[in-house]
């Protein structure tokens, strides 16, 4: 239970904090960087949904 409410955690925190930077880029930025922390943003929130699903099902 605690692997999974830990991974809950850092998924969220990473969805968080690539998402802000993806919204916050300057306009100068690269294209491939926006893309990359957009995807990232997207990885961690994937990861913190499937350890809601889990940790809600019983780890």
């Amino acid at each position: 239970m605690k692997t999974c409410a830990t991974v809950f955690t850092i998924g969220w925190g990473a969805a968080l904090a690539f998402g802000w930077i993806a919204l916050a880029a300057p306009p100068g930025e690269p294209q491939s960087l926006q893309i990359l922390n957009i995807l990232l943003a997207a990885l961690g929130a994937g990861v913190g949904i499937f350890s809601w699903v889990r940790i809600r099902r019983g780890c």
